[in-house]
């Protein structure tokens, strides 16, 4: 009985710190993901209709009280297409996180782990679109 009680804390503190939300494989994608996210990359008219504006976010090199100010919007008079990064070339590297099999995360982050950018893409309707964009910013450190 003694023995209980250092199994379970031991059990807690292992679980607790598995993370929920581990990044896949493109096989393990929700289904049409990865069709959507080349189209998205690809076809500019495509692009800017799967893009619910005013468009949450923080903007590309944001300011200290911008990172707090969740009253950002991108607007569609503004945007500018976003193409398609070849991560085995690139400085960056991509992690793509299903959330449920309607949301995906998607964290773009420069090696060196100082700069970074986050969108979030869900399903709405029958389609993919991308619901939330945080601009490539320096990251806490």
């Amino acid at each position: 009985m003694k023995y209980i009680f250092p199994i379970f804390l031991s059990l807690f503190f292992a679980c607790k710190n598995q993370p929920k939300n581990k990044p896949v494989a493109e096989e393990k994608l929700p289904e049409g993901f990865p069709a959507f996210y080349q189209r998205f990359h690809s076809d500019s008219l495509y692009q800017i209709n799967h893009i619910i504006f005013p468009l949450q976010g923080i903007p590309n090199n944001a300011d200290r009280s911008a990172l707090t100010d969740d009253t950002f919007r991108w607007k569609k008079e503004d945007w500018q297409m976003m193409h398609p990064i070849d991560f085995q070339m690139s400085e960056y590297q991509r992690i793509l996180t299903p959330l449920t099999d309607q949301m995906v995360v998607e964290h773009i982050v420069h090696k060196n782990g100082q700069y970074g950018m986050l969108r979030r893409f869900a399903i709405i309707g029958d389609d993919w679109h991308l619901i939330y964009y945080a601009g490539m910013n320096r990251l806490a450190q």
